[in-house]
């Protein structure tokens, strides 16, 4: 597809009358967040710049559908949703430079080589909330990408190489059982493990831990390596394909439990 249609989706998402009075989706310019990895680094992630990578050898890896990595992401949530494109400091601007707007259906984006950033989704921007972790750049030039709630979150994602799900946790954590200890607008659950390196996740983010980044070192979530074919699927929502791994809260740890029920028993 090339760079003009992009420019036009864009455009069209911007402009439609159907979302003007909603203020949740009023579109943001790309300055309403830092470009700089500041926000819950999830460690050994994709975005995580000292993270130990091969090295790639030989050319730089050439992709069917062209040099560049396109991540695809649909909206299953049935709402339109907010949509925040941001890039690391020094990275180059996806094709057609998307900075924010309203994720209706679903979007497509070119993400040139040595691109490394995050998309942020939710009911209402926020640079807490979920978002899709990527990076395409050098000295390896493998496609690696990440779910992370290390931040908070917002809505349920999980993304896909070759048809597999690698990353992500399709539970919606807010009907789930466990009440959220610091609720936000949207709304959003801000992660209380946000700065504690090694966890582990609380109980409401529990469920989805080494699924989805919960905690900075949650890296079993990472899927670096998986992704080869220069073709990322993302999909929000709670009906979204999971990795194997994903679990449910019926699952967690005796120790969880006694922390959830603050009791020495273990509730069944």
């Amino acid at each position: 597809m090339p760079m003009s249609t992009y420019i036009a989706i864009w455009a069209l998402a911007l402009t439609t009358p159907a979302f003007a009075e909603e203020p949740a989706m009023v579109a943001r310019a790309p300055q309403a967040e830092p470009t700089s990895v500041v926000l819950g680094t999830a460690s050994g992630g994709a975005l995580d710049p000292l993270a130990t990578r091969p090295p790639h050898v030989g050319p730089r890896p050439a992709f069917a559908g062209g040099p560049d990595l396109t991540i695809q992401v649909v909206n299953s949530f049935g709402v339109p949703l907010s949509i925040f494109y941001g890039s690391n400091a020094g990275a180059p601007t996806p094709v057609g430079n998307p900075g924010s707007g309203v994720l209706t259906s679903s979007t497509q984006v070119l993400f040139p080589s040595d691109w490394a950033g995050r998309i942020t989704i939710g009911k209402t921007y926020d640079p807490q909330g979920s978002k899709i972790e990527a990076s395409y750049s050098s000295p390896n030039y493998v496609p690696d990408v990440d779910v992370s709630y290390v931040d908070g979150f917002s809505i349920p994602i999980s993304c896909s190489c070759s048809g597999v799900a690698v990353t992500g946790c399709n539970i919606p954590l807010f009907n789930d059982g466990h009440t959220c200890g610091n609720t936000g607008p949207g709304p959003i659950c801000y992660n209380p493990e946000q700065d504690v390196p090694n966890g582990p996740a609380s109980p409401f983010f529990e469920p989805c831990a080494g699924a989805a980044y919960t905690y900075p070192n949650d890296n079993a979530a990472n899927s670096y390596g998986q992704c080869n074919t220069g073709v990322i699927d993302c999909c929000v929502g709670p009906q979204c394909p999971a990795p194997a791994r994903q679990h449910g809260k019926r699952e967690l740890s005796d120790v969880s439990k006694r922390h959830f029920w603050a009791r020495g028993e273990v509730e069944a």
